[in-house]
């Protein structure tokens, strides 16, 4: 039977926020801005939580890469290079956004598992796999660029992206206008572990939305290429 698990965005997204103090990845919500956050680096080595109830490119079809119905993605992938690496980030952003538009967790939870380290999955992901009835989910189109790649580690990986989210918004908010601040950069830090298939994969470990150590280098342009309209 399914459970009937009721849950708030507000609930999950202060969960998130407080495992900060532990130095693992957040993501905070307001009204004004639905996503915001930061991260500290995790101390562990990173491994995947894919179990094999599935291959991974079977995970991946069942992805809505370009976004959903409520939550469409339009990617502007020009200049970008075509890397396993930049194609692990956009699968962590399309699963981000998937879930937060999602009234129903349960399918949606167990993809986790092949798109970010087990860390990661563990903390944030794991916790809320049985909830069912998710109040207010996030909805609007949004677009997204890549601003950069960068390699920070050994085995690491950090993709930039910049993100219109000016009618991204709460489904239950009234009188809904565009967003000024709409322009969002966001950072995947991804890691090459090696999974319960037997091999290396390129998952999710960490996420920095609103990314204001990068604003330096990407924010002008990221701001000026942010004015979309629906």
């Amino acid at each position: 039977m399914r459970s009937s698990t009721s849950i708030s965005r507000p609930t999950v997204f202060a969960t998130a926020f407080l495992a900060v103090t532990v130095g693992l990845a957040t993501a905070a919500c307001t009204d004004d801005d639905p996503d915001a956050g930061g991260t500290t680096p995790s101390t562990a080595a990173p491994s995947s939580a894919a179990a094999p109830a599935m291959t991974f490119d079977e995970a991946y079809r069942k992805l809505p890469m370009d976004g959903t119905k409520d939550v469409p993605i339009t990617w502007d992938l020009a200049g970008a290079p075509d890397t396993d690496e930049v194609l692990a980030a956009r699968r962590g952003l399309a699963f981000m956004y998937w879930e937060r538009q999602s009234t129903d967790w349960t399918p949606v939870i167990p993809i986790g598992r092949y798109v970010f380290t087990e860390a990661y999955y563990e903390k944030f992901l794991a916790p809320f796999a049985t909830a069912s009835a998710i109040d207010d989910p996030l909805i609007g189109p949004i677009w997204v660029k890549v601003m950069g790649v960068e390699q920070t580690g050994t085995g690491q990986t950090t993709v930039t992206f910049c993100t219109d989210l000016g009618y991204w918004r709460h489904a239950e908010e009234k009188n809904f206008t565009v967003r000024k601040d709409r322009a969002n950069l966001e950072s995947y830090v991804l890691a090459n572990v090696e999974s319960g298939d037997g091999e290396r994969h390129w998952l999710t470990d960490r996420l920095i939305d609103n990314d204001g150590d990068r604003k330096p280098t990407y924010g002008a342009a990221c701001t000026k290429w942010a004015q979309h309209h629906n």
